[in-house]
C-alpha cells in the first residue's frame, strides 16, 4: 500500500511483490545487483557481518569496527533516464529479501526544500529522518532513496547557495551521521544526475558509488524484446531498431526511459485502436523523435 505526505513522496511497506516483480522487469537489474548487492548487504546486515567474524576470525575483531564505522549512504549517479529511482527501488526490495527482514521503503519527497522560510528545510529533513527513525525501531528495515538527491545535497561552497539551504545541507548530513547508530536498520540511496553538484561531505560519506549509463545495444535488444512480446516485428527490424536508438554521429542514444515513455507510445499511437502494431509503427515513430539531451554534469 503506498502513500504520499509532505516529507514522503512514497512510503511503501516491505517485502512488497510489485517491487520485486520490478526486479524481473528492469533490463540489468540482476547483473548490477549481483555486482554490487553484497556490498549493500554489509551495510544493513551489521549483526550478520558480527556473526560472520567471530564464527571465522573469533571474538573482539577490529575488521567487525571498521565495518560499522561506515556511513549507510550508496549513491547512484548518471544520466537522465537510465534506472536510478527504479533500480535504488528494486534494490531496496532486494536487500529486504537477502537479510530477511520487513519494513518499509520511503521516498523523501523534493518538497521538503520548502519555500525559502527560515529553517524550513532544516526542520522538514529533519522531521523525515525522525520517522525513519521512528519506523526502523529496533527490528525493521527502512530503506530511503533520497531523489534528485543534487536538490538536497548541492555543495555548499556554491556561490548561490543561500544561508537556509546550507543549514538544510547541514541537517541531511548530521541525519546521515546519526544514521550510523541503528546499524544497519536506515539504509540511504541517493539518485542524482548531478554527481559534481554534490556537497564534498556528502561524497566523503558515501560507502559505495554506482554510474548508470545510457544502455548499449545488448540491453536496447533485450528491452525492446521483452517489450514488444507478442508483437510480431521481424528480426531484421528489430535489428533495425537495436541500431537506430544508439548513439550516432554525435547523437546520443535513447536512455531506457526514451524508448518505454516515448517511443513505444507513440507507435502504438498509430496503431491505436484499428489494428495491430506493426515494425514500420516504431520505424516511423524513431523517425520523428529525437533521444533525451545529455544532462551535463559540470
Amino acid at each position: 500500500m503506498a502513500e504520499t505526505d509532505t516529507k514522503f513522496e512514497l512510503k511503501r511497506e516491505l517485502p512488497d511483490a510489485d517491487l520485486e516483480a520490478l526486479a524481473d522487469r528492469l533490463v540489468g537489474f540482476r547483473r548490477r545487483f549481483e555486482r554490487i548487492g553484497q556490498q549493500m548487504r554489509l551495510l544493513t546486515d551489521l549483526d550478520g557481518v558480527k556473526k560472520w567474524a567471530e564464527q571465522h576470525h573469533g571474538p573482539d575483531q577490529a575488521l567487525t569496527a571498521a565495518l560499522g564505522d561506515r556511513y549507510p549512504l550508496v549513491i547512484f549517479h548518471g544520466d537522465v533516464g537510465t534506472g536510478k529511482t527504479a533500480t535504488a527501488e528494486a534494490a531496496a526490495a532486494a536487500l529486504c529479501q537477502e537479510i530477511d527482514a520487513e519494513g518499509f521503503l520511503l521516498k523523501l519527497s523534493t518538497r521538503v526544500r520548502g519555500i525559502g522560510h527560515v529553517g524550513e528545510m532544516s526542520s522538514l529533513v529533519g522531521d523525515a529522518f525522525a520517522e525513519a527513525t521512528t519506523l526502523a525501531g529496533k527490528k525493521r528495515f527502512v530503506a530511503m532513496i533520497i531523489d534528485e538527491g543534487d536538490a538536497l545535497a548541492f555543495n555548499r561552497g556554491a556561490e548561490r547557495a543561500h544561508h537556509e539551504d546550507r543549514v538544510g545541507v547541514n541537517t541531511l548530513i548530521q541525519a546521515i551521521d546519526d544514521a550510523r547508530a541503528l546499524r544497519g536498520r536506515l539504509f540511504i540511496i541517493l539518485a542524482t544526475n548531478r554527481f559534481s553538484a554534490l556537497d564534498p561531505a556528502i561524497l566523503r560519506r558515501a560507502s559505495l558509488f554506482e554510474r548508470f549509463e545510457r544502455p548499449d545495444e545488448s540491453e536496447r535488444r533485450e528491452l525492446l524484446s521483452a517489450d514488444l512480446t507478442g508483437v510480431k516485428i521481424g528480426g531484421q527490424a528489430l535489428d533495425d531498431l537495436v541500431v537506430a536508438t544508439g548513439s550516432h554521429d554525435g547523437v546520443p542514444g535513447f536512455t531506457f526511459s526514451d524508448i518505454q515513455t516515448r517511443l513505444l507510445p507513440a507507435a502504438v499511437g498509430r496503431a491505436y485502436p484499428g489494428r495491430g502494431l506493426h515494425a514500420e509503427d516504431l520505424l516511423a515513430a524513431l523517425a520523428e523523435i529525437e533521444p533525451s539531451p545529455v544532462m551535463r554534469d559540470d
